[in-house]
Formats: C-alpha cells, structure tokens, sequence
C-alpha cells in the first residue's frame, strides 16, 4: 500500500517537474552549447517521416477516442469527476504545449543553425497525458501495473522520437515535465481519492524510481564520454537513456500521485 500524501506531495513533484522543464529548456534551447550539443544529437539520428508504432499512433482523432475511451473507464470505475479530470487535463495540457511551442517560447539562432522551435514535444505531452489518464481512470488495484506499463510505453516513445530525429532532448524531457506537471497542479488544487490499495505499490513505485535514476546516472556518464571522445552517436544514446531516466520517473510520480488521499 503506498500511502496519500495529499497536496504536500503534489506541491513537491510540482516544483520537481517545472525544474526539470525549465531546466531543459534553459540548457537546450536558450544556451549555445546546449543547442550544439543537440545539434549533434539531430546529425547522429537517422530521420524518417514513417516510423513504426507507438510513435506514428498519434492523430488528432486517435487522440480523441483514446481520451473518450480512458473517460468512460474512469466514469465507470470512479465517477463522474473522474471522467472529467481524465479529460479535460490532458486537453489543457495538449493545448498548453503547442501554444509554448508556436507562440510563447524562441529557440533563438546562437550559431549558424535557423530551425523551428520544437520545445516542448507535443508528441511526448500527447503520450505523457494519456498514460496519465489511464493510471488515474482505472480501478485502484491495477494502477501500479498501468504505471509500469506506462514506463514502458513512454520510453519507447522518448527513445523513437530521438532515434528518428523528430526531437532534440529537450523537447521530450520538456514534454514529459508539462504532462507530470499537469496532473501535479490537479492534485494541488483537488488531491485525488482513492478506494482500497494498489496491488504491489510500494514496490512498484520502488522499482521505478531505482530504474529511472540508474537510466539517468547512465545518461550523465554517457554525456561526459561523448564530450570527451566528441562521438555524436555516444551522445544520442545519451539523450534516449536520459528519456527513458525521466519516462519512468514520471511514470512513478503518476501513480503516487494518484493516490493522493485515501
């Protein structure tokens, strides 16, 4: 049983993942050596507009039958306010993306490179809100193996969407931050409820955050090679152990955070 920590523990992951979201954004995209060092990352990437799935999933229509299908689960399961939370804060948070993205953040050019912005990931944001209203729609028991299974999905999406060159880094550690911050704000103003314990929590929770901080300490030590050896594809793999640190920690935060109060 993992216990309610109430809008304490919401405030805390709060402030975590608007750091880690400010913090990518910050050293990826308005600092000169971030934006190299992602530059690199790019040029290591083998691009192609036809990857396979989960990435290719994502579609204004699949995105509404997966968030009315997720509704009706919660709705059946919790209630109505549930149905409600499970939709409208993804929707908010998959708005909230594309308007940083195109109107309120810049990628400012610091070197002789003119791209687009691309921070945050609206793709990851997609995946990150979904798998979030899915911990959050189905029955108590089952939400430690939902998170798992979420930190599965989400890794596979952080690493494609660097692999396949769609990203930098940042965007997807930006994506997954605004996702986690989302339903942490939901939390700070009505922590969630819940009826009886998950199955495994505590180790389950447990579990992901030894898996998510050993991808990460794997992403630093990979970093400091490439920026000793220069190797770009050391650098990528990097940037995906990295993705993959922060998917299951978000994962975890998710499923704590679901349980709010009991």
């Amino acid at each position: 049983m993992i216990g309610g920590g109430g809008r304490r523990r919401a405030l805390w992951f709060a402030i975590f993942w608007i750091a880690v979201g400010v913090g990518s954004y910050v050293l990826g995209v308005q600092l000169e050596v971030g934006q190299r060092a992602e530059d690199s990352v790019l040029d290591a990437a083998e691009f192609t507009t036809s990857p396979p799935p989960p990435l290719n999933l994502v579609s204004i229509p699949s995105v509404a039958i997966a968030l009315g299908v997720v509704a009706v689960v919660a709705l059946l399961a919790h209630g109505v306010k549930r149905a409600l939370v499970v939709t409208v804060v993804p929707a908010l948070a998959i708005v909230a993306s594309q308007l940083l993205k195109q109107v309120w953040l810049t990628r400012p050019q610091l070197f002789d490179l003119d791209v687009p912005n691309t921070f945050p990931s609206g793709h990851m944001t997609v995946f990150a809100v979904v798998t979030a209203a899915l911990v959050w729609a189905v029955p108590t028991r089952a939400r430690g193996f939902l998170a798992v299974a979420g930190a599965v999905l989400l890794s596979a999406v952080g690493w494609q969407l660097l692999a396949y060159g769609w990203h930098r880094p940042s965007d997807v550690l930006g994506g997954l931050a605004l996702g986690t911050t989302a339903f942490a704000l939901a939390c700070l103003i009505r922590p969630a409820t819940s009826r009886g314990s998950i199955v495994l929590g505590r180790t389950l929770a447990v579990g992901l955050a030894l898996v998510g901080w050993i991808m990460v300490a794997a992403a630093l030590v990979l970093a400091a090679v490439a920026a000793w050896n220069g190797n770009a594809a050391t650098l990528l793999s990097a940037g995906q152990f990295g993705c993959i640190g922060a998917a299951t920690l978000a994962s975890r935060t998710l499923l704590l955070l679901s349980v709010g109060r009991t």
